[in-house]
């Protein structure tokens, strides 16, 4: 029997919603006072300030969530992924939990400045954690550390699973985790992309028009936000069969809503495809190191550079094409892979 998508409230991340529950009475007995008040408190009112709730709820995510390492290598990974969820969560539930709904834009602004001077508290471990990553990728980068890939077998394998779907098959003749990878690797959409926000449609043999953009949400292209704009993309499998596979995950509840936060495609999933027991491991080994969603995104990229022929000074600017990425060092991260010789990179 299929596993059918969780419920919002199966998908809580019990941390985040008790801060929230504990910190918007806060705000809104706030929104009344003038920013100076809002921001170091009202003592007679014994209102704590968004200044001093910001400091010590980093002391309380230290505790919650300690990094062992060196004081001089600390990076508080996971603190800095749950600043990102209570931001997140405190804005969510401003809309429907405050008491008064004249205090929602005040509430709102409140919430902003903490979170900001919440971030700068961690912005010393955010800057290691970037350099950390930067180095990273120059050293995965060189000649020496590259990484050679095969994608004919597992070209082969995507187009035999979208086939079949193509012929009628149901949840019980194909593993819908095989179908996922297969338009990942077919079209180098990130996860949420594909089981959310991405809006697809036919426009050529091997290019599909492609809408929902995640990273970046800020960003405008135009005047179109940028999950609102549409990129043209390459695939590596016929545009038509990507399609059906698409439509079909649709069609079987393993999309979501396109309104709903692309948190809940990664906690009801990751597991799924990247745990010990995930299809990834299973049939998805590209690299022994093992496959993730932004591993197929780096796979399906160079597969499209030497599918384009892509002269080596216009390398960014493609890839800003068809990935939508801007960050330069996202771009050449996936420098590190190379196209085997013989590969296949296009059925």
């Amino acid at each position: 029997m299929s596993r059918q998508l969780k419920s919002p409230d199966e998908l809580e991340n019990t941390f985040i919603d008790e801060r929230v529950k504990i910190l918007l009475p806060k705000f809104e007995a706030l929104a009344p006072y003038k920013r100076k008040q809002r921001e170091v408190g009202v003592q007679n009112e014994d209102l704590e300030g968004w200044k001093v709730l910001a400091t010590k709820e980093a002391a309380l995510l230290k505790s919650h969530y300690p990094d062992d390492k060196p004081e001089n290598e600390k990076e508080y990974g996971a603190c800095l992924r749950q600043i990102t969820a209570l931001k997140k969560g405190l804005k969510l539930a401003a809309k429907t939990d405050i008491l008064d709904h004249a205090n929602y834009h005040p509430v709102l602004t409140i919430i902003t400045h903490f979170g900001n001077a919440l971030s700068y508290l961690f912005s010393e471990y955010k800057t290691r954690q970037n350099t950390r990553y930067r180095e990273k990728v120059v050293e995965r980068s060189t000649v020496d550390n590259r990484v050679e890939l095969d994608l004919s077998p597992f070209l082969k394998y995507a187009h035999s699973t979208l086939s079949e779907i193509a012929s009628g098959a149901s949840l019980e003749d194909v593993d819908w985790r095989d179908v996922s990878c297969a338009v990942a690797l077919a079209t180098g959409r990130r996860m949420a992309e594909v089981h959310l926000s991405g809006e697809f449609r036919l426009t050529g043999e091997y290019e599909l028009a492609f809408k929902g953009q995640l990273k970046g949400k800020r960003r405008k292209i135009g005047l179109k936000k940028l999950i609102d704009h549409e990129f043209t993309i390459p695939t590596l499998l016929s545009a038509d069969l990507v399609l059906q596979g698409i439509e079909w995950l649709d069609a079987n509840g393993k999309r979501f809503p396109r309104d709903e936060d692309p948190e809940r495609v990664n906690r009801t999933y990751s597991k799924r495809f990247n745990g010990r027991d995930g299809i990834v491991r299973e049939n998805w080994e590209i690299l022994p190191e093992g496959m993730t969603y932004h591993k197929f995104r780096g796979a399906y990229f160079r597969a499209c550079v030497v599918n384009a022929l892509v002269d080596p000074l216009d390398y960014l600017n493609f890839a800003r094409s068809i990935l939508g990425d801007r960050d330069e060092t996202t771009i050449r991260a996936y420098q590190r892979f190379e196209i085997k010789s013989g590969s296949l990179t296009k059925i």
